[in-house]
Protein backbone atom coordinates (compact mmCIF):
# COMPACT_ATOMS: atom_id res chain seq x y z
CA UNK A 1 0.00 0.00 0.00
CA UNK A 2 1.45 3.38 -0.99
CA UNK A 3 2.10 6.14 1.49
CA UNK A 4 -0.57 8.33 -0.16
CA UNK A 5 -3.32 5.73 0.19
CA UNK A 6 -2.44 5.19 3.88
CA UNK A 7 -4.01 8.61 4.42
CA UNK A 8 -7.37 7.05 3.51
CA UNK A 9 -7.08 3.33 4.31
CA UNK A 10 -6.20 1.85 7.70
CA UNK A 11 -5.11 -1.70 8.52
CA UNK A 12 -4.90 -1.76 12.31
CA UNK A 13 -5.00 -5.12 14.14
CA UNK A 14 -7.14 -3.46 16.81
CA UNK A 15 -9.82 -2.45 14.29
CA UNK A 16 -11.78 -5.37 12.83
CA UNK A 17 -8.77 -7.63 13.29
CA UNK A 18 -6.64 -5.73 10.78
CA UNK A 19 -9.16 -5.83 7.94
CA UNK A 20 -8.59 -2.77 5.70
CA UNK A 21 -11.09 -0.02 6.55
CA UNK A 22 -11.68 3.58 5.55
CA UNK A 23 -9.45 5.50 7.94
CA UNK A 24 -11.31 6.86 10.95
CA UNK A 25 -14.24 4.46 10.45
CA UNK A 26 -15.03 0.81 10.87
CA UNK A 27 -16.24 0.53 7.26
CA UNK A 28 -14.31 -2.38 5.73
CA UNK A 29 -13.12 -2.18 2.13
CA UNK A 30 -14.71 -5.56 1.49
CA UNK A 31 -18.08 -3.88 2.18
CA UNK A 32 -17.31 -1.19 -0.38
CA UNK A 33 -16.16 -3.92 -2.76
CA UNK A 34 -19.55 -5.63 -2.65
CA UNK A 35 -21.42 -2.35 -3.01
CA UNK A 36 -19.31 -1.27 -6.00
CA UNK A 37 -19.76 -4.70 -7.54
CA UNK A 38 -23.55 -4.19 -7.21
CA UNK A 39 -23.26 -0.93 -9.14
CA UNK A 40 -22.87 1.67 -6.40
CA UNK A 41 -20.98 4.80 -7.42
CA UNK A 42 -18.89 6.93 -5.05
CA UNK A 43 -21.86 9.32 -5.00
CA UNK A 44 -24.17 6.49 -3.88
CA UNK A 45 -21.69 5.49 -1.18
CA UNK A 46 -21.54 9.09 0.03
CA UNK A 47 -25.32 9.05 0.46
CA UNK A 48 -25.10 5.81 2.46
CA UNK A 49 -22.21 7.08 4.61
CA UNK A 50 -22.75 10.88 4.83
CA UNK A 51 -20.46 11.21 7.87
CA UNK A 52 -17.46 9.92 5.88
CA UNK A 53 -15.40 12.49 4.01
CA UNK A 54 -16.15 12.37 0.28
CA UNK A 55 -12.45 12.25 -0.56
CA UNK A 56 -11.93 9.17 1.64
CA UNK A 57 -14.71 7.32 -0.17
CA UNK A 58 -13.38 8.30 -3.59
CA UNK A 59 -9.86 7.24 -2.70
CA UNK A 60 -11.04 3.94 -1.20
CA UNK A 61 -12.95 3.14 -4.40
CA UNK A 62 -9.93 4.18 -6.49
CA UNK A 63 -7.74 1.86 -4.38
CA UNK A 64 -10.18 -1.00 -4.97
CA UNK A 65 -10.03 -0.35 -8.71
CA UNK A 66 -6.23 -0.17 -8.69
CA UNK A 67 -5.64 -3.43 -6.86
CA UNK A 68 -8.55 -5.10 -8.56
CA UNK A 69 -11.88 -6.03 -7.11
CA UNK A 70 -11.17 -9.74 -7.40
CA UNK A 71 -7.91 -9.38 -5.46
CA UNK A 72 -9.67 -7.73 -2.52
CA UNK A 73 -12.34 -10.42 -2.49
CA UNK A 74 -9.78 -13.24 -2.49
CA UNK A 75 -7.72 -11.59 0.22
CA UNK A 76 -10.35 -10.29 2.61
CA UNK A 77 -13.57 -12.22 2.09
CA UNK A 78 -14.72 -14.43 4.98
CA UNK A 79 -14.36 -17.54 2.77
CA UNK A 80 -10.68 -16.73 2.08
CA UNK A 81 -9.77 -17.17 5.74
CA UNK A 82 -11.56 -20.50 6.24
Amino acid sequence: MTKAIKKYIDMNPEILGGTPVIKGTRIPLIRLYYLVKQGYSPHDLQKDYPWVDKEKIQMAVAYLMKIGLDAIEKTYSPQASS
